[in-house]
């Protein structure tokens, strides 16, 4: 496989590390004591692990970092509509 190729599935993962965090952070919110401290630290692990993963493969090339990239937000895409809300539900973040 190029570099290219390990490039963008290396975006793939660290959408899934950033994403599928987030994702599971805020599922696990609802009942917790400190759910601030929660959400900070989460965000905190999850931007420090993805800093360094674009870190590493901005090193190499500007354009394997590029793949990168655009594979880490097509994660968020994907993830997005895969886990929202279907059709005929209501978005929590949309009611009054």
């Amino acid at each position: 496989m190029t570099l290219w190729g390990l490039s963008f599935l290396w975006g793939v993962v660290l959408g899934l590390f950033y994403f599928g965090g987030l994702w599971i952070t805020l599922k696990t919110i609802p009942g917790k004591k400190w759910p601030k401290r929660l959400l900070a630290v989460s965000y905190m692990v999850r931007v420090a692990g993805v800093l360094a993963g674009f870190w590493m493969v901005v090193q190499k090339d500007g354009m394997a970092f590029l793949f990168t990239v655009v594979a880490f937000f097509g994660v968020r895409i994907i993830l997005t509509r895969v886990l929202g809300p279907k059709n005929g539900e209501k978005d929590h973040a949309a009611q009054p």
